[in-house]
């Protein structure tokens, strides 16, 4: 009976331990949930602000001139595509020799007058010419809400959430 006694303590520190654990996984499940919805929210947030920009007239760029990129170097944190990572200038004379030049610019303007591509072969910029509209949205999310997270797992206050999105201006010409 002595024995019977003392295994009684041994099951409700399992008990804690497990409950524990239980909570753990259950405010990682909600602070999962809570980034998620601010992701999809910004993102949301950064189309609608692109696309308005996209049916006006003049063009409208908000932000800065969007760059050729050809590759990533990882940051201090050695994680792929995270905020840290630099980009690799890329060459735009990529897409001029590659695409444009097999498309046959001069032959494709005898048989449409006025195209793009033509057009895109002719300009200085390419870049320039492709009239993106760049949406931006942020949101911070405070982790005062989730102290065991906050403190076990990220180390840090507040997660910061930002979407971008381009769009290409839809030039709309009034029509009498």
């Amino acid at each position: 009976m002595g024995r019977r006694h003392t295994r009684s303590g041994q099951a409700i520190a399992e008990l804690v331990t497990g409950l524990i654990a239980i909570v753990v996984l259950i405010m990682g499940i909600l602070l999962i949930q809570t980034l998620s919805r601010a992701h999809t929210q910004t993102l949301n947030q950064a189309r609608a602000q692109a696309g308005q920009d996209a049916i006006q007239d003049p063009y409208i760029l908000r932000y800065s001139v969007p760059s050729w990129i050809s590759d990533w170097n990882t940051g201090r944190d050695k994680l792929h595509y995270s905020q840290d990572d630099q980009q690799v200038a890329g060459n735009p004379n990529t897409i001029t020799a590659g695409v444009i030049a097999r498309a046959q610019p001069s032959d494709l303007s005898a048989y449409a007058p006025g195209n793009e591509i033509s057009a895109a072969a002719n300009a200085g910029g390419l870049l320039d010419n492709l009239f993106l509209t760049h949406g931006r949205e942020q949101e911070t999310i405070d982790l005062a809400r989730f102290p065991i997270i906050r403190h076990i797992v990220y180390g840090a206050d507040a997660i910061t959430m930002q979407g971008d999105a381009w769009l290409a201006w839809a030039h709309i010409e009034n029509v009498k």
